[in-house]
């Protein structure tokens, strides 16, 4: 237990080395992760190891200014900025995300060729010309503001002066290392994809910053991972005072950590949590509602193809919205139901088309009703012999219903505490929880 004002002794992990020394030789890295698991640390770690080549960006950069103040040429500017970060690091009695980055200083501190640059990148992500106007016109012993669109930078929002901030740092040729704790600050999701892809594009890099050998990003934004390159993005997790950092070596653990970023959960984006896609309407009624009732927090979309033919076609739409399904999130939450006659090497072609194996449902006999829970036929019924199916009518014991007079039935009398038949319960509905929850 530490004292009230004791400095925790939080370390990285043996086994985390490996890792750290793939973040410093890499173009790229990015770090993910729960709150107060350490990624600021990290950041603030590598940044004092590494050197005053190294520049910290830490979440707070918030920044207003009316005037640009004059350029005041110090050539320890470098070192001395380095041992402020240091001597707050080393010394804060509490954890402190103040950056020592001012904005208006760091404009005027940028050669006139660098200030052209950022005028073109601003135009290129937010479609806003900078100007470097003075104060009084005709006079250029005033001082100079900086007009965007026609009106003061200190009249623009606060995401755009974040944007300006983060890209007004990436353009000083005196670092050729950048650490940015949460690119993604107060921005929005569509202007986090605009800077993303420009970050990420290597012309842009080429043309805008050729000095960055490294850089680093702590987020918790999807937008921001690496797609290109899955393992420069990492996990990072923290156990009492020390630190693991992992690497992401498969797509099924970027899809996870893509999945986490997301809240663990796909409806936040007016996404089902997952997809179901049944051949007919009494598969789809009876699952639709055995699923809400077992899931009722989760968006689970039941599909009915109709026909196990047109199953393909809809898998064909989805691959359009997502591309690629083995590499999207939705990997391994697309089940597919299949009655036991169905057409030649279906499973197979599935499979081809980007669904894992296990969420490919194939009933042994011939029919959704063979599936229903047994108390529930037994109560329709009454109790005897397996149900006979003969083209669209169902039979036992005397009695007879087509199929959608019987699932209409069986579904009035679901409950939640309904037990399952035992193939249902352990073909498709246990796989189906084990993504949803």
């Amino acid at each position: 237990m530490y004292q009230y004002d004791q400095k925790p002794g939080t370390h990285f992990a043996d086994s985390s080395a490996a890792s750290l020394q793939a973040i410093r030789d890499s173009e790229y890295s990015v770090l993910v992760g729960r709150n107060n698991c350490g990624k600021s640390f990290l950041l603030k770690s590598l940044t004092q190891q590494w050197g005053q080549s190294a520049s910290y960006l830490g979440p707070a950069r918030y920044q207003n200014f009316n005037l640009l103040g004059h350029f005041t040429p110090n050539q320890n500017r470098r070192s001395d900025r380095w041992s402020q970060f240091v001597q707050q690091w080393q010394q804060q009695q509490q954890n402190i995300d103040n950056s020592p980055v001012n904005l208006q200083q760091a404009i005027a501190e940028l050669s006139d060729g660098q200030r052209i640059r950022l005028a073109e990148i601003i135009k290129t992500l937010l479609g806003v010309e900078l100007e470097w106007r003075q104060t009084v016109e005709d006079n250029s012993m005033s001082q100079k503001y900086i007009s965007c669109g026609g009106h003061n930078i200190s009249y623009t929002s606060s995401g755009f002066r974040l944007i300006t901030t983060l890209v007004t740092s990436l353009l000083d040729a005196d670092y050729d290392t950048f650490l940015i704790d949460e690119p993604e600050l107060g921005i929005s999701p569509e202007a986090q994809g605009i800077l993303a892809d420009f970050l990420f594009d290597r012309e842009h890099r080429a043309r805008y910053f050729p000095h960055i050998k490294t850089l680093v990003f702590a987020t918790h934004s999807t937008i921001f991972l690496d797609r290109a390159r899955i393992s420069n993005n990492y996990t990072v997790q923290k156990v009492g005072d020390e630190i693991s950092i992992q690497p992401i070596q498969s797509q099924s653990d970027f899809n996870g950590i893509h999945f986490f970023l997301l809240g663990n959960r796909f409806e936040t984006l007016y996404l089902p949590s997952a997809i179901v896609l049944v051949e007919g309407k009494c598969d789809d009624k009876f699952i639709e509602r055995v699923v809400s009732l077992r899931h009722p927090e989760s968006q689970v979309s039941v599909i009915s193809a109709n026909s196990d033919s047109r199953i393909k076609e809809i898998l064909n739409v989805v691959k359009g919205i997502f591309s690629d399904i083995q590499r999207s999130p939705y990997k391994d939450r697309i089940f597919v139901v299949l009655d036991s006659v169905h057409s030649a090497g279906l499973p197979g072609q599935l499979v081809a088309m980007g669904i894992p194996t296990g969420n490919i449902v194939v009933w042994p006999k011939n029919g959704i009703e063979y599936y229903y829970p047994p108390a529930i036929i037994d109560k329709i019924f009454g109790a005897g012999s397996e149900i006979t199916i003969v083209g669209d009518v169902i039979s036992r014991n005397g009695l007879s219903y087509n199929k959608s007079e019987l699932v209409d039935k069986v579904v009035s009398l679901l409950q939640a505490d309904t037990a399952m038949h035992e193939e249902f319960e352990a073909r498709f509905l246990h796989a189906l929880a084990e993504r949803v929850g």
